[in-house]
């Protein structure tokens, strides 16, 4: 299971294998996305096919086109880290206008990027940056489990309930995500859900509550679900 995502997006070629290659070697359980164009990441990021932890954008020079692209994802309201990659510092201060997290000049050093990592791994770490992955129609979707708040099934199709309230659909049935499930937060409510316990709201007699939204607990999961749920604020008491 991936700790983070990491996207590259460089349209020199050699770079973004080169950088691959390191971010694979540091961090050997994450997953590397590679755009070969800015639209590329731009198209992934607002369709959220992937929900990255880290985006590495080169700067190749054309009149500062990357750093229109990070201006772009944050007019967007995507805040996530960007760390620009260029070969002089030409951009430094420019870089910084649209909130780069960091900026490297190349040829990049293994160890400037192990320090610049540690901090966004740890976050991921800490956050049990866990995900879950499906293909579907040719393209392969990351889920963070964070951005979860239930699993709905119906006639062979799965549907992911975000949290922002977006939805993504696949064909698959529920049982089929068991594995990637398990050891994690999220509890098998009924033969048609399971709901993340991170984000329930309250329980009731016969359902969980998620904001607006009140998911049915059938009579064979009852009493495991209800017990699950005890043990699971026990648990935060604990660690609270």
């Amino acid at each position: 299971m991936a700790v983070m995502t990491i996207a590259i997006c460089d349209e020199i070629r050699k770079d973004a294998q080169k950088l691959s290659r390191q971010l694979s070697t540091l961090v050997p359980d994450a997953e590397i996305l590679v755009y070969r164009s800015r639209q590329g990441l731009l198209d992934g990021l607002s369709q959220e096919h992937k929900i990255c932890n880290m985006v590495f954008m080169g700067l190749d020079g054309e009149n500062g086109k990357s750093l229109e692209t990070v201006r772009a994802m944050r007019l967007r309201g995507n805040y996530i880290p960007v760390v620009m990659v260029a070969d002089n510092e030409k951009f430094y201060k420019e870089a910084f206008e649209v909130f780069a997290y960091n900026y490297l000049t190349k040829p990049v050093e293994s160890g400037e990027l192990e320090h610049v990592l540690i901090p966004i791994l740890s976050a991921c770490r800490r956050e049990g940056g866990r995900a879950l992955y499906f293909h579907y129609r040719t393209q392969v979707y990351t889920l963070q489990h964070s951005r979860l708040s239930y699993i709905s099934s119906s006639l062979h199709n799965v549907t992911f309930h975000l949290t922002d309230g977006k939805k993504i659909s696949c064909r698959a049935r529920l049982g089929d995500f068991e594995g990637q499930l398990a050891e994690s937060s999220f509890l098998r409510c009924h033969q048609s859900f399971c709901i993340n316990l991170e984000k329930v709201t309250s329980l009731k007699k016969n359902s969980f509550v998620i904001g607006q939204t009140e998911i049915p607990i059938s009579r064979a999961y009852l009493k495991n679900a209800r017990q699950k749920y005890k043990d699971y604020l026990a648990q935060q008491k604990v660690c609270s």
